[in-house]
């Protein structure tokens, strides 16, 4: 069984077609590789690549997993600037 790091991807969208398409690299090998998904699937691997990580591939299962984390570790909310009247009228 091989994990692999996955070191990049991107989401597409066909209009026409309707249909979803999820593009990523494996470390180490310069091929893209694409999968076309569903709408719900586009969705969970967005929030997976985008909110955790590390993200491996299991070449034998092809399968993504995240980088462990620990039990009862909550979601961290990113400090947002507040923007006064004052300012933004400015």
């Amino acid at each position: 069984m091989a994990w692999i790091n996955v070191s990049w991807y991107s989401l597409g969208f066909n209009i026409v077609d309707k249909q979803c398409y999820f593009y990523y690299g494996l470390e180490g090998d310069s091929s893209a590789y694409q999968i076309f998904i569903t709408a719900p699937e586009m969705s969970a691997l967005a929030d997976m690549f985008r909110n955790e990580g590390p993200v491996t591939y299991n070449s034998d299962g092809h399968y993504f997993v995240t980088g462990q984390e620990k039990i009862g570790e909550g979601e961290v909310i990113p400090a947002v600037a507040r923007i006064t009247r004052t300012a933004a009228a400015r």
